[in-house]
This record gives C-alpha cells, structure tokens and sequence, in this order.
C-alpha cells in the first residue's frame, strides 16, 4: 500500500507537528504580559537620578547631611532634603551609614530613598 518513503515522511511529518506543538506550549507562559504576573502589593521604588552614599553628620525632620571622603579626593559634604513622600529604610541617627537616591532641582537635592546600612558588630 505505502511505499517506504511515504512512510518516513508521514513519520518526519507528525514528529514536526509534535515539535511545534510543545515549542508552543512552552513559548505560552513566556508571551504573556509582563505587568500581569506582578504580585498584587508591590513594594513601589521611588524614581531618582543619583545617589550618594556616606555617613550622617546632621539630621533634621526636613534635611539630612551626609558625608563622605574618597581615597585621592578631597572629603564631601551633601544636604538633602526630606519630604513626605521620602521613603526611609531604617532608622536614621548621627554617625550611622547610609545610601541616598535624590533627584537634582532648582531648590537643591531632593532625597527620594534613603536606606540606612546597619553597623557592623565586633566580636571580641
């Protein structure tokens, strides 16, 4: 009835069909929105174009200064100012490490995010 080559190729056929089927079918969750697979609480990072990173030498409600020294520079002192929208990670006090994401505008630097780094403990 068949001959051997119309076999082979009826055989080759349905393997490719299998194939394009389970490339599909693994392919599908890849092509889904990327916005929809987010949990529903997401921890919203707030936007900012730099960051600055040192240790607090003054600490008001509304400004913090920090400050740092880079090895060949000379030290740096930054203010920034802290609005309600600031996000804090940490609890901030004089002489404690932090990082600072701030945006730049006509009044001055911004702080957007800033995270406190916790001290090292020594062991004696």
């Amino acid at each position: 009835m068949y001959s051997p080559g119309f076999r082979i190729l009826d055989v080759a056929f349905r393997i490719a069909i299998l194939l394009l089927a389970s490339v599909g079918w693994i392919a599908s969750p890849f092509s889904q929105d990327i916005e929809g697979s987010k949990p529903d609480n997401p921890k919203i990072e707030p936007k900012y174009d730099q960051t600055f990173s040192g240790t607090i030498v003054e600490l008001s409600d509304s400004k913090l200064t920090v400050a740092r020294s880079i090895l060949g520079k000379p030290p740096e002192n930054r203010t920034f100012a802290i609005q309600p929208d600031t996000r804090i990670e940490g609890k901030l006090r004089v002489k404690l490490k932090v990082t600072v994401g701030y945006i730049t505008t006509s009044d001055g630097d911004i702080a957007r995010l800033i995270v406190a780094r916790p001290q090292r403990t020594q062991k004696k």
